[in-house]
């Protein structure tokens, strides 16, 4: 069986990133010395003088908790786990859920793909169409370099498959190497065929070409939105179903490829990190034998303090693993320009905002005394600055260090290059990377 990730690989990937440069140009790490490397900040206090603020911290142990119990809740349901890369980017913490047993890591598109390719993994799925013609080509000139790479990507159209076909046939590849799963969406959704006969269509095109071999269905449930009323709930277990059924009357028609080396003959796969539970309930319903139930969430694994704290499975009363959040942001106080305001220093460019205003959480003045902020909250942001609305008698001062949880960690992690693997003491254990 092809494994998951290429552990040589792998483990090269981790050492080179140890060793990165890290520059006092670089966000966060305003105060290290020139010439300095990731490995060598590991044991320094936050506090020291080599981390400047804004900082993005991601708590190890927080970290750990959200790998190793979607790990086991997945394998104890029996399903397969293909975390989405996307919400992260980051070669150290992909390498992590690889480590504790995902079959794949899912991309949003080719450049991705590469991304995690080259930080090891072997089995990738792009959780989208590829349209461009020159991503196509990129990606059949990984296919053909590499017999040990599978990849997995949606297909929608005719039109998408002839392209997908082209690009694969110029790069000299003639036999099924590309695994394909037609995507079903809802009216007014995304991306997807809007209906089961659309579906069968795509997946007997794709059979015909000789290049692509269709593996099964998938889906984005998240776009039937994220509440967790019974109207939301029902609507998306419908939907699933209509993704089962697709599967099964793909299979009943005789159009998918032969079954993976890993004995997977249906892929049934859907992603985001509210309704997992419900998906796997659904998908395991099929009637095909060897059907495979693939989950792709990935806020998971660093969780937050807004929209995913408030909204998870685990909140609304299934019995799932409870995830912890991760990350923070460490910002300085500026100003204390009149009664009643104060102004940090990060804004827009350093926190999600999309899904709500970040959240604080404590607050620190030089040399770790606590700062009391009941009653303190951020009202606005701009570019490079935080308004918080203090209670009457603050003691907030300028220098002071203020921690903010947020909301959304897909749209925090894509504004930061580097970020503090810390531990609960606060001291450092390794830099983590992004690609975005």
């Amino acid at each position: 069986m092809t494994p998951a990730a290429d552990r040589e690989a792998l483990g090269a990937a981790l050492a080179a990133w140890a060793e990165a440069p890290v520059d006092p140009v670089d966000k966060g790490f305003g105060g290290v010395p020139p010439g300095a490397i990731a490995r060598e900040l590991v044991g320094l206090p936050l506090a020291d003088g080599a981390f400047t603020l804004p900082l993005l911290v991601v708590r190890e142990s927080a970290l750990e908790h959200n790998v190793a119990v979607m790990a086991a809740y997945l394998a104890d349901r029996g399903a397969l786990f293909a975390p989405h890369g996307k919400t992260t980017m980051s070669p150290e913490i992909v390498a992590r859920q690889l480590e504790a047993g995902a079959w794949a890591i899912t991309a949003a598109d080719v450049r991705q793909a590469e991304v995690f390719y080259r930080a090891g993994a072997r089995r990738v799925l792009i959780a989208n169409e590829v349209a461009d013609a020159a991503a196509v080509g990129r990606l059949a000139t990984l296919l053909a370099a590499d017999p040990a790479l599978t990849v997995y990507c949606c297909i929608d159209s005719a039109r998408g498959v002839a392209l997908l076909d082209a690009g694969l046939r110029a790069a000299g590849l003639e036999t099924p190497r590309l695994r394909v799963l037609v995507e079903l969406g809802p009216v007014g959704g995304r991306a997807g065929v809007r209906t089961r006969e659309q579906g069968i269509a795509v997946a007997r095109a794709a059979a015909a070409t000789g290049t692509l071999a269709v593996a099964g269905a998938t889906c984005f449930e998240g776009v039937l939105g994220g509440g967790a009323d019974d109207a939301t709930l029902d609507s998306v277990r419908a939907f699933l179903a209509e993704v089962r059924g697709l599967g099964e009357a793909i299979a009943a028609q005789g159009l998918l490829a032969q079954a993976s080396d890993d004995g997977v003959a249906l892929v049934l796969s859907a992603g985001g990190s509210h309704y997992f539970d419900l998906v796997i309930d659904a998908f395991a319903a099929c009637a095909v034998p060897g059907t495979a139930t693939v989950v792709r969430s990935g806020s998971y694994v660093v969780h937050d303090h807004g929209v995913y704290l408030e909204s998870s499975p685990a909140v609304r009363g299934a019995a799932l693993p409870e995830f912890r959040p991760a990350l923070e942001v460490h910002a300085r106080v500026l100003s204390r320009p009149e009664p009643g305001l104060a102004l940090l220093g990060a804004g827009r460019r350093d926190v999600s905002f999309d899904e709500g205003l970040p959240v604080v959480l404590r607050a620190e003045r030089h040399g770790g005394d606590a700062v009391a902020v009941p009653g303190v909250r951020v009202t606005a942001l701009n570019d490079q600055h935080a308004f918080l609305a203090l209670p009457e008698g603050s003691g907030l001062q300028p220098g002071d260090r203020m921690v903010l949880g947020i909301s959304h960690p897909c749209t925090t992690f894509d504004k930061w290059c580097l970020a503090a693997l810390a531990d609960d003491a606060g001291v450092v254990r390794g830099v983590i990377h992004t690609q975005f």
